[in-house]
């Protein structure tokens, strides 16, 4: 029996900070149609344009990537939470869509940035431009002693005025903070869970562009996004050892901090998992964390260097789903009970022991 999709309507009296505030745009229930015009089509166009001359195939690299690493994340996922969401006859489907456009929010801060494509999506390139001519400027006298008529025609004063040129760049776009700008936006824009539907879809051009300004692969971020956005599904639709799930109102009304704070808890965890197969995802995943901050760090205080840090944060999520918290004061209380009580216990039992099928 395969589950109809989620429905209801999220109470507007509903707190700002939580998750699945009516505000944030992967709290809609229904699809967008591509051929309704938006605000901000016309950015998302331009900076889509752009960012395939600087990077051309991405949107195809960022689809592969999704359909390569989907079905082994969602392995890891069943292994660190033991939740399912498939169990007997009982099914729910999570189809993952690589989707054009852009999320209401990011397009809100990148018409700040008009103007400055180029830069910001060759910011890599303008950061090796200054260390290279720096290079360069103390070399070339060198140079010219071993080559004299091959050296090239530039002289030290040159290279200096183009290492200055291109600080003086850098100097600017840090200036105008634009990845602080766009990391910064406390919703998930990069790839989105929308849990009434339920789907998960990943903007290829805000991948594209994090990706560039970061100066990390795309193929790397992707999967970063794509466990973050797993996370959400699995903690939310994933059925425990009593086939029981987070009921869906309850999910919306929780705290930022708990929501978000699980899926990067598992993020990290997975690109850890990944390390050995492909140890970028667990570069990007630092160089991303570090831009971010707010619910997206929370789950660096809960469990640390805990021996059982996966066992706690399990055990806690599942009280968190089955009676219903939402607060973040009181999520922390529980971490911090089974913190304290889980240390120097065993492991729980293995997937086949708990649930004796694989999914």
């Amino acid at each position: 029996m395969r589950e109809p999709p989620l429905g209801g309507n999220t109470p507007a009296s509903m707190s700002t900070s939580a998750w699945g505030h009516p505000d944030r745009h992967y709290a809609a229930e229904q699809m967008h149609h591509a051929a309704q015009r938006r605000p901000g089509e016309s950015d998302a166009g331009r900076w889509a344009k752009v960012l395939e001359q600087a990077s051309p195939g991405i949107r195809d690299s960022v689809e592969r990537t999704s359909k390569q690493w989907n079905g082994i994340l969602r392995d890891y996922l069943r292994n660190e939470t033991a939740l399912r969401l498939t169990v007997g006859d009982a099914a729910q489907a999570v189809p993952v869509r690589v989707v054009d456009g852009m999320p209401l929010p990011f397009t809100h801060a990148i018409s700040e940035l008009n103007g400055l494509e180029q830069l910001l999506l060759h910011r890599p390139t303008i950061e090796a431009t200054a260390a290279g001519t720096r290079f360069m400027a103390t070399q070339v006298d060198d140079v010219r002693d071993i080559w004299p008529d091959l050296a090239g025609p530039s002289g030290r004063d040159e290279f200096e005025r183009v290492q200055q040129t291109a600080q003086a760049w850098l100097k600017q776009l840090d200036k105008v903070q634009a990845i602080e700008k766009l990391i910064g936006i406390n919703e998930d824009v990069l790839g989105a869970y929308f849990y009434r539907v339920p789907e998960i879809r990943l903007y290829w051009v805000v991948i594209g562009i994090i990706a560039r300004a970061l100066g990390i692969s795309a193929e790397a971020l992707t999967v970063v996004v794509l466990a973050h956005e797993l996370a959400h599904a699995y903690t939310h639709l994933g059925r425990d050892i009593d086939s029981q799930r987070w009921d869906t109102n309850q999910f919306a009304r929780a705290h930022l901090d708990i929501v978000e704070g699980l899926a990067q808890f598992y993020t990290s965890v997975l690109c850890q998992r990944l390390e050995q197969r492909m140890p970028a995802a667990l570069a990007a995943y630092k160089v991303l964390l570090a831009k971010q901050s707010g619910p997206y760090r929370a789950h660096e205080a809960w469990v640390k260097d805990h021996p059982q840090a996966g066992e706690v944060i399990r055990v806690s999520m599942i009280e968190c789903r089955s009676q219903g918290i939402t607060d973040a004061k009181e999520f922390e209380a529980a971490i911090k009970k089974y913190r304290e009580g889980i240390r120097g216990t065993k492991p729980r039992p293995g997937k086949q022991q708990l649930f004796g099928m694989d999914e």
